[in-house]
């Protein structure tokens, strides 16, 4: 019984792992204006064909934008709230969750 017991506690917590670390891959309401380009509806990791010393970023979304410096959304730089315009310094790629 005891073997049992800890069968399930194993299978339900592993459950209950795999569950919780699995996201959706919803986009974000709205609109991206992001050094220069327009993404709708964006989802994921969004590069920019123009990257800037100092990116525009105009999140009109529902939902956060994090900005990295580099092409694949590796190495985080910044934040733009939803409904915000905001200069990031070396913005290359935004990426919504």
């Amino acid at each position: 019984m005891r073997r049992l017991a800890t069968t399930l506690g194993i299978l339900g917590a592993s459950i209950a792992l795999t569950l919780g670390v699995t996201q959706s891959a919803s986009a974000a309401a709205g609109t991206l204006l992001f050094n220069g380009q327009i993404f709708q509806n964006p989802a994921g990791c969004n590069r920019s064909e123009y990257p800037a010393e100092t990116g525009l970023v105009s999140n009109w979304t529902d939902s956060i934008a994090y900005v990295y410096s580099d092409p694949s959304c590796q190495e985080f730089v910044g934040i733009a709230m939803p409904f915000t315009l905001v200069g990031v310094p070396h913005a290359w790629s935004v990426r919504y969750y």
